[in-house]
């Protein structure tokens, strides 16, 4: 049975179809690469740490020109960041305005919900699984941190991480409420919410990062998924002793990942596990899926993965097995969003702009750039550990917070290097790549090189530019004119390359021409004078970001991207729209009059509005039998009332309500939604009782 509320106006077009025949004959593959508060400076820090503008690298038409991968995206635009509410935005709206498009543009915090109705709204991952792609989530971050969940979940408030974890793994009213049963558990909709109706028929097949609290109880360590473990089975050690994830926060207690065993995922939480993992099990024809988990929280900034975590899967190799196991679950194609999240993250920390000093019991802040760097999870501070801990590699001794943010967008970059990977492979269908930011972080900005010399004597030991020349004959035409730094190649940074797992990072010199960061954003610029409150001294600024695109039709898509000059952050998405050929936020069915409202009617409430002592009557027909439920929803997106859930018979019906929640009390005045709900969508409609 399918719902019947037809929008006209989200109807793909038979032209468009028409126009782009030849094209959707093949498979079709999107990759939205996002990296959280990735500005501009970023990645010029990262570009001159490589090379840009040293002999071989200083001309567009030198082969070392383009440095990274995302500068080789062929189409590029600036777009804006803001939300609905706010001037600068949250990393929710900021992620939804590029899975739903104009709709996705919401109040700071929402997930994937209309801000005045409160109903969960389509994403374009759940529109293409229902079209028949395979869908996957990625990133450095929590698994069902804001990012990704705005691809795939729907919550009024993103930090409800349990209750995303639980959406992503269910299909099915019956999946979600058996999250909740279990364990010894009663499912309450009251608590717990239902499935949102766009997620009805979805689950994601791939889902790779960190964020293991979210799956695992509390109790018991968070059981045996907790334990880390290889490909043969043998659990994984670094220096001799065994790795853990970290303990689980469910408070339900329920043990997420093996629920997620019965529905077809197998499940990895290391690097060796993944990377080694039997990609044949994975067909178009069975149920079987991936979840990897590799840190309770956060997984660990690249910086630190290198020297310490080596347990922990890059991103890259995280993005490379996604695509692997996409392209095998459907024939079709798949839709699969990549999260560089942690640059945001060490932007908030101010890393390597500000240091912390405790003279008292209040943690108080000191410009102190160039600094030694020791980062714990978004919390930045000056560190002795930091100067004299043996690197691997051959790092040196100091590590600088420019090191820690330039190799986080390397890794961030060489996972869109897979991306390329994929374009470049027309065997395997035809390639859509995006990339953008959810918005600025911190006001990061490159200032200078640090100069062990101190040529400008004032104690800093930063200097911006070269030298001035000079010469010591002052005739005309000049003669013995002394280019300035000319005996160093000019004043550029001065790093090495390294190798890890065949991905190339650079080594900053201890006492050489190292990058010099600093940042916009801090605590007295956020209000806070000398007091850091949170370990985040840094916020999101609202900058205009850049976004990019390539495809592997001409550009006949990615072009879109162009020629238009600023775009709004909600123009991206009706690009993907149109390379897949399915719609977001959609509630055209299959069959769409198999629900209507009752006798034509426009509403299906009335009186609306309503006096609070007033019955009010819910009309709708239905064309065939089928399963229903009737819910009655708050304005916060709280059920407050199952009017009807079972099976109906085709025709007329009708049920009223008395203005009482489930427990027979009466409901305040307010606003209220009423849904009618089937396997595939839902029919709502607000109603007033005052």
């Amino acid at each position: 049975m399918k719902l019947s509320k037809i929008i006209s106006s989200i109807t793909l077009g038979a032209t468009m179809i028409a126009a782009t025949t030849g094209v959707f004959a093949q498979k079709k593959n999107l990759v939205m690469f996002i990296g959280d508060g990735y500005g501009i400076a970023p990645k010029v820090a990262a570009r001159m740490a490589m090379g840009q503008g040293k002999l071989g690298s200083r001309y567009s038409d030198e082969a070392n020109f383009h440095l990274l991968q995302i500068d080789n995206l062929k189409y590029v635009s600036p777009v804006t960041t803001h939300s609905l509410n706010s001037w600068i935005t949250d990393s929710a709206p900021g992620t939804c305005v590029y899975s739903i498009g104009k709709n996705g543009k919401q109040d700071n915090e929402m997930i994937a919900i209309d801000a005045t109705s409160m109903q969960p709204l389509q994403t374009i991952l759940e529109a293409a699984k229902k079209a028949g792609y395979a869908v996957g989530l990625v990133t450095t971050t929590r698994i069902t941190h804001a990012t990704p969940a705005g691809w795939a979940s729907h919550i009024w408030n993103r930090d409800l991480e349990d209750y995303i974890a639980a959406q992503y793994i269910s299909a099915s009213e019956t999946d979600y409420e058996a999250i909740y049963s279990a364990n010894g558990n009663t499912y309450d909709a009251n608590r717990d919410w239902i499935l949102p109706a766009p997620k009805v028929g979805v689950e994601v097949d791939v889902l790779l990062g960190g964020g293991s609290r979210q799956f695992l109880p509390k109790t018991n360590g968070g059981g045996k998924n907790n334990i880390c473990w290889d490909h043969n089975g043998d659990t994984v050690k670094i220096n001799g002793a065994a790795v853990t994830l970290g303990a689980g926060k469910r408070a339900d207690n329920v043990d997420l990942v093996e629920i997620a065993k019965t529905r077809g995922y197998s499940y990895v939480n290391s690097r060796d596990a993944l990377l080694n993992i039997d990609l044949t099990q994975f067909t178009a024809t069975n149920n079987k899926k991936l979840i990897g988990l590799f840190r309770d929280s956060h997984m660990s900034y690249e910086q630190d993965r290198q020297l310490h975590f080596t347990n922990e899967p890059m991103l890259a190799e995280m993005t490379k097995i996604a695509i692997e196991v996409l392209k095998r679950k459907s024939d079709k194609g798949f839709l699969l969003l990549v999260e560089g999240g942690r640059i945001d993250h060490l932007e908030h920390a101010n890393c390597g702009g500000v240091g912390f000093v405790k003279p008292d019991s209040v943690e108080r802040w000191v410009v102190n750039s160039d600094q030694e760097a020791f980062v714990d999870d978004g919390n930045y501070s000056g560190s002795a550990a930091a100067k004299t801990a043996k690197q691997a590699y051959s790092l040196p001794d100091a590590i600088y917070g420019s090191d820690y943010m330039i190799k986080e967008v390397l890794a961030y970059d060489y996972s869109i290097g897979e991306g390329r990977k994929l374009l470049a492979d027309v065997s395997a269908g035809n390639t859509l790549l995006m990339a953008s930011s959810d918005h600025e972080c911190g006001g990061f900005a490159v200032v200078g090189l640090h100069d062990e010399s101190d040529f400008q004597k004032n104690g800093t030991k930063v200097r911006t530019y070269a030298q001035t020349p000079s010469k010591t004959v002052f005739t005309p035409p000049p003669t013995g004119v002394v280019r300035g730094d000319a005996g160093i190649g000019g004043w550029f940074p001065e790093y090495t390359q390294f190798d890890v797992g065949g991905y190339k990072f650079p080594k900053a010199p201890a006492t050489g021409r190292r990058i010099v960061v600093s940042y916009g954003s801090n605590p007295q610029t956020n209000g806070n004078a000398n007091v850091v409150k949170g370990g985040t001294p840094g916020n999101h600024t609202p900058q205009d970001v850049l976004s990019y695109a390539d495809d592997n039709v001409g550009g006949q898509f990615a072009s879109r991207l162009t020629g238009k000059g600023l775009l709004d952050n909600t123009d991206l998405e009706p690009i993907m729209e149109s390379f897949l050929g399915v719609k977001a936020n959609s509630r055209v069915k299959e069959n769409p009059t198999s629900i209507i409202p009752k006798g034509g009617s426009q509403s299906i409430v009335y009186p609306n509005p309503a006096n609070e002592n007033e019955l009010i009557t819910v009309g709708f027909a239905v064309t065939t039998s089928g399963n229903v439920t009737v819910d009655i929803f708050n304005a916060v997106g709280q059920k407050v009332r199952t009017l009807f859930k079972g099976n109906l018979p085709g025709g007329d019906q009708s049920m009223q309500w008395n203005g009482s929640d489930d427990f027979g009390t009466k409901v305040a005045a307010g606003m209220y939604v009423v849904s009618v709900t089937n396997e595939s969508g839902n029919l709502s409609q607000k109603m007033i009782v005052r």
